[in-house]
């Protein structure tokens, strides 16, 4: 079992972009891990960096770190935060008529998937942060707020808040976090590696983690995807396939003339319907053909500790090849989506290595 202690951790809070799947709320515990346990000579590569918790609490320990994330849209926007002000971090925040907008556009900037990546619920650059009913008010109060007051966190001390939800009607509106502006928030503490001189060498990179089989004396931070689930760009698929909207109707029209959670699976797709009251015939769809290999990696990982310290984050392992040496029992694993499992997140390493 690997050790930590907690007085040790670096303080304040932990960085990163905002993104599904980020282990930023255990990045701190992550990276004193590693410290406490291995040292601080030894490079580290973060080969599922995501958006960059790890990488960025290394910078911070003042670690050798390499970044890299097969999606090069999220190494990009880490990228364009950092080397951009404050006054930019302002005009990521955006209404819902833009939201949409920019969604619909077939060619996006990294400004674009910034502003998709903090507006949107969950961070899944799919829906609105807000309802509709509201997104108008809660969208006019952010720009008024920083507008005004200059502020992305203490929003909630600021005259102008107090204002405008002073009212009995909005008594729910402060027990709500304002994520559009806690969002900004984060990107601002990312913006405070500016001022380390590690940063300069860090040169993000889109690669596969089989690109890094020749490694040897290093630290291996694998934070893969969770078994059975999808990874976009593994299996040869570099781009994310789309439905197209002739097969989206065929499938949904099957379904809803078969049984309650019927399900079909057609040209690598597995397609549902919703059986519960709030999503009741509404159409899902799974591309199980980019399916990440877990075993595929796990072989890799083993061959990986003969010749480096592998460490994997995960809340399970199948193979039993691999243990268990540290749990995060506060932190619980999240899903695409948003849903939240019921077991912690852990440390694995090969056994007795």
């Amino acid at each position: 079992m690997l050790s930590l202690d907690e007085k040790k951790i670096r303080k304040g809070k932990p960085i990163g972009l905002p993104y599904q799947g980020s282990k930023k709320k255990i990045s701190k515990k992550i990276v004193e891990i590693i410290k406490q346990n291995f040292g601080t000579d030894k490079p580290i590569y973060d080969i599922f960096g995501g958006g960059g918790a790890i990488t960025a609490e290394c910078v911070l320990n003042g670690l050798e770190v390499h970044y890299n994330d097969l999606d090069k849209d999220i190494t990009n926007a880490f990228e364009r935060v950092i080397s951009q002000d404050r006054e930019w971090i302002k005009t990521l925040i955006v209404s819902r008529e833009e939201f949409f907008e920019i969604k619909a556009k077939e060619n996006k900037t990294t400004d674009d998937f910034l502003k998709l990546l903090v507006n949107s619920f969950g961070n899944n650059k799919k829906g609105y942060i807000y309802s509709k009913e509201n997104s108008d008010l809660k969208y006019n109060l952010a720009k008024k707020i920083i507008e005004k007051h200059d502020v992305f966190s203490g929003y909630k001390q600021t005259e102008t808040y107090k204002k405008v939800t002073s009212g009995a009607e909005w008594n729910w509106f402060n027990k709500k976090r304002y994520q559009s502006l806690e969002e900004l928030q984060q990107l601002e503490r990312l913006q405070q590696l500016k001022q380390f001189e590690q940063l300069n060498e860090i040169k993000a990179t889109n690669k596969s983690y089989h690109d890094f089989g020749e490694v040897s004396g290093a630290i291996l931070y694998l934070d893969p995807p969770y078994e059975g689930t999808t990874h976009a760009g593994y299996k040869g698929k570099e781009q994310k396939r789309i439905v197209k909207p002739e097969v989206y109707k065929e499938m949904r029209d099957k379904l809803l003339k078969l049984e309650k959670g019927t399900k079909i699976e057609h040209d690598g797709f597995i397609f549902s319907l919703g059986v519960d009251d709030n999503n009741k015939n509404r159409m899902y769809y799974k591309d199980v053909s980019s399916i990440f290999d877990s075993q595929e990696f796990y072989d890799w990982a083993f061959e990986m500790s003969k010749s480096n310290i592998v460490i994997i984050s995960s809340y399970s392992i199948s193979d039993e090849r691999f243990e268990a040496v540290y749990s995060f029992d506060k932190a619980r694993s999240t899903f695409q989506g948003g849903t939240t499992n019921d077991k912690c997140e852990k440390l694995f390493m090969v056994k007795n290595s």
